[in-house]
C-alpha cells in the first residue's frame, strides 16, 4: 500500500511539472571583473555574472566552468565554487572564481594586465548548469562586454 500512494505521489508531480512552462535562465552580462591577487606566476579573481530567472519557481545553478579573457588575453576558467539556489522571478548577480597560472602566458601581456586598469572587454563563454530535482539543463554562454577592473 505504501508503495502504491509513493508511486501515486511521483507520477503526479511528474504531471504537474510536464504541465509547466518553463522559461530558461538568462545571462544578463558581465556586472563586473575584480582582481584578488595577480603576480607573475597567476592570477585570483572573480567574474562577476548577472543572471535572471524568468520563472515563478526556482532553480539551483550547480558547478559550472567558463573560459575567460580579457582585453585579448586568456586568462582561463572561471568556476563556481558551490551550487547557488536562484529565487524564483529574481535577477541577481553571482561570482565565479578566476584561478589561473600564467604558463602559456607572456610577460607583455602579463604587464599589460598589471598596468591596464580601466574598463576592458571581458569575454565570459561557457555552460551553465542548472536545474531542479533531476531535470538539468545546459545553457550557453557567451557574453562578450565591457567591465570595470576594480
Amino acid at each position: 500500500m505504501k508503495k502504491f500512494k509513493l508511486l501515486f505521489l511521483i507520477s503526479g508531480l511528474v504531471l504537474f511539472i510536464s504541465c509547466k512552462d518553463f522559461k530558461e535562465l538568462q545571462v544578463t552580462g558581465v556586472k563586473g571583473f575584480k582582481i584578488n591577487k595577480i603576480d607573475t606566476k597567476g592570477i585570483d579573481a572573480d567574474i562577476l555574472l548577472g543572471v535572471k530567472n524568468p520563472n515563478s519557481i526556482g532553480f539551483s545553478v550547480y558547478r559550472s566552468e567558463f573560459d575567460v579573457v580579457y582585453n585579448g588575453i586568456n586568462l582561463g576558467k572561471a568556476r563556481s565554487s558551490k551550487r547557488v539556489h536562484i529565487d524564483g522571478n529574481a535577477d541577481k548577480t553571482y561570482s565565479f572564481n578566476l584561478k589561473s597560472d600564467f604558463k602559456d602566458i607572456n610577460l607583455m601581456d602579463i604587464m599589460k594586465l598589471v598596468q591596464g586598469g580601466g574598463n576592458g572587454m571581458v569575454q565570459v563563454k561557457g555552460d551553465l548548469k542548472a536545474g531542479k530535482f533531476w531535470l538539468k539543463k545546459k545553457i550557453p554562454v557567451d557574453v562578450k562586454e565591457r567591465a570595470k577592473l576594480n
